[in-house]
C-alpha cells in the first residue's frame, strides 16, 4: 500500500512537471509559479461515502493538478480523540465532514469560509497547437443570501454562528418510520400508521409474548435510552410536536413552565408517552433494557417499528437482506404544523490548514449543485438544496425523508452533544424507575427533567 501511494503522489507530481514544461517555466510570473506548487489536501470523511469523494477528487484535479486530496474514513466513535490528537501533533486535516452538533465544540479549531478564495486552474487551449494555460482564479464562496435561499431553513442556522459560515452541506436527513412490512400484513394492518394514535394500536397489535410475559415480537423499540438508536432525536421529535421549543438561542428551553401545579406540561406528556412504549403495565408495552440493540432486532425481523435516518436504509440491508421493509414519514401530532428532526454533515476546512484557499475551494466544488445532485443520487441521502427536493419527493426510496425536510430542523447547538445524549439517557432509565414509598411521583418526575436540562445546559 505505500508502494502504490508514494507512486501515485510520483506521478502526479511528474505530470505537474510534464504540464510546466510545456508550458515552458521561464514564461511564468512568480505569482503562477507558486500558485502551483505541489500541495497535498488531507481529508476526513465519517460517512461510507469514499467513491462518491473520490469521483469528486478526480473531476476537481482535471484543473487542478497540483492538487493532491488524501481521503480517509474515520469512524463516528474514533473523530473525537482522533481529530484532538492529530490537532496536539499538529497533523490535522485539511478538510472534515463536521456534524453541525459538533461545531460549537470546534468552532475555534474550524476556519470560517471567507468570501473568495484564490486558486489556480491548469488547462489546455487551442486545437491545432495545443498550449497549456495557467490561470489564476478568485472564486466566489457562496453567500449569508445565497445559503438562506438555496437550502432548506435549519441549514443556516446550524452553520451560521455569528455571522460566519462554518461548513457547507452536501446531504440532508430527517428522522422517518421503517416498517417490517410482512410482520404489518400478518397483523392485518393494511396501511401504515399516519398518526400516533394509529401507531400504538399498531403496535398493540403487532407486539407478541411468550407464555411468562416476555417479549418475543416487539411492536416498537421505545421506552429506554441506551438500546435504541436515535432516542435522543426521537424524544426531541416528540416534544417539538407537542409545542416544545426545545432551546431558545444558548438556553434549554424544554421546561420553561415547569412546576409541580402543572400535570400536563407538554414535556412531561411527551417523555410519558415514550416511556409507556417500555412499561409493562401499559398497553403498548414492547421494549425493555433487556433487549438488543434496536437497529439490530429490526434487521432480524423482531420488531416492526424502527425510527431511523435515511443512511439507516443500507445498514439494515447488509444486516437484514431477508427482511422487506418500507419508509414512511413519522407519524405526527398536527399534521398542519408539522414538526421534524434533522440529521446531516458539512465540510468544514480546519483552522491548522496550510493551504486553506484549496480546502475551500474544492469545498465549493463538491458542494455545487450540479455535484450534490450526483452525490444524493450515489448514496441515496435527501438534497439540502430546495429546489432539489421537488424531485426528490417523487422517488420512492426518499419520499419519506425528503417531504420532512423542509420542516425539519436540529435544535442542539452545545459543545457536548454525547453528554447530552447521555442525559436524556439517565432520564429515561429514572423516570422508569420504581416509585419510592414516600415519594411524590409528578414533583420527581419534575426533578428528573429538571435534572436532564440543567446538564444538557451546562453543554451550551
Amino acid at each position: 500500500m505505500k508502494i502504490e501511494k508514494k507512486l501515485y503522489i510520483f506521478i502526479t507530481v511528474l505530470s505537474l512537471v510534464l504540464v510546466l514544461s510545456g508550458i515552458g517555466c521561464k514564461g511564468l510570473s512568480q505569482e503562477e509559479q507558486a500558485a502551483v506548487n505541489p500541495i497535498i489536501l488531507n481529508y476526513w470523511t465519517v460517512y461510507d461515502d469514499l467513491p462518491a469523494i473520490k469521483s469528486f477528487i478526480s473531476a476537481y484535479q482535471l484543473e487542478h493538478s497540483y492538487v493532491t486530496i488524501k481521503v480517509r474514513q474515520v469512524r463516528y466513535e474514533e473523530f473525537d480523540e482522533l481529530f484532538a490528537n492529530a490537532l496536539a501533533d499538529d497533523v490535522a486535516p485539511d478538510v472534515v465532514s463536521m456534524s453541525p452538533r459538533w461545531l460549537n465544540k470546534y468552532i475555534n479549531r474550524l476556519e470560517p469560509m471567507p468570501g473568495s478564495v484564490k486558486v489556480a486552474s491548469i488547462y489546455t487551449e487551442g486545437q491545432f497547437k495545443p498550449k497549456t494555460v495557467i490561470s489564476i482564479k478568485e472564486n466566489g464562496m457562496p453567500s449569508l443570501d445565497y445559503i438562506k435561499k438555496t437550502y432548506i431553513a435549519t441549514v443556516p442556522e446550524d452553520i451560521i454562528i455569528d455571522g460566519k459560515v462554518y461548513g457547507l452541506p452536501m446531504f440532508m436527513d430527517t428522522l422517518a418510520m421503517y416498517y417490517n412490512v410482512d410482520l404489518l400484513d400478518k397483523a392485518g394492518i393494511p396501511i401504515p400508521p399516519k398518526t400516533w394514535d394509529e401507531f400504538s394500536s399498531a403496535v398493540k397489535k403487532t407486539t407478541k409474548y411468550n407464555g411468562d410475559g416476555d417479549i418475543i415480537q416487539s411492536g416498537v423499540a421505545l421506552g429506554t435510552g441506551e438500546n435504541i438508536d436515535n432516542a435522543f432525536d426521537i424524544i426531541s421529535l416528540l416534544m417539538m410536536q407537542n409545542g416544545i421549543t426545545m432551546a431558545r438561542g444558548n438556553r434549554v428551553s424544554f421546561t420553561d413552565g415547569m412546576d409541580e401545579r402543572t400535570t400536563s406540561h407538554p414535556a412531561l406528556q411527551a417523555l410519558q408517552f415514550y416511556s409507556d412504549f417500555a412499561r409493562p403495565t401499559k398497553d403498548v408495552y414492547s421494549w425493555n433494557a433487556k433487549k438488543g440493540n434496536s437497529l439490530d432486532e429490526f434487521a432480524q425481523g423482531k420488531s416492526v417499528f424502527y425510527f431511523g435516518f435515511a443512511y439507516d436504509a443500507p445498514r439494515l440491508k447488509a444486516r437484514g437482506p431477508q427482511i422487506k421493509f418500507d419508509i414512511e414519514p413519522v407519524p405526527q401530532l398536527n399534521s398542519a404544523d408539522p414538526s421534524n428532526v434533522a440529521n446531516y454533515w458539512v465540510e468544514s476546512v480546519v483552522a491548522k490548514s496550510k493551504n486553506k484557499d484549496e480546502a475551500w475551494d474544492f469545498i465549493r466544488f463538491m458542494t455545487m449543485p450540479s455535484n450534490v445532485e450526483k452525490y444524493v443520487k450515489v448514496t441515496g441521502q435527501p438534497s439540502p438544496i430546495r429546489e432539489q427536493l421537488v424531485k426528490q419527493q417523487e422517488d420512492p426510496e426518499l419520499a419519506a425523508f425528503a417531504l420532512q425536510a423542509i420542516t425539519a430542523e436540529n435544535w442542539y447547538h452545545g459543545k457536548d452533544i454525547i453528554s447530552a445524549g447521555e442525559a436524556f439517557n439517565d432520564l429515561f432509565a429514572n423516570y422508569l424507575s420504581p416509585l419510592g414509598e414516600k415519594e411524590n411521583e409528578l414533583r420527581r418526575n419534575i426533578g428528573f427533567i429538571g435534572d436532564s436540562a440543567r446538564i444538557i445546559q451546562q453543554t451550551f
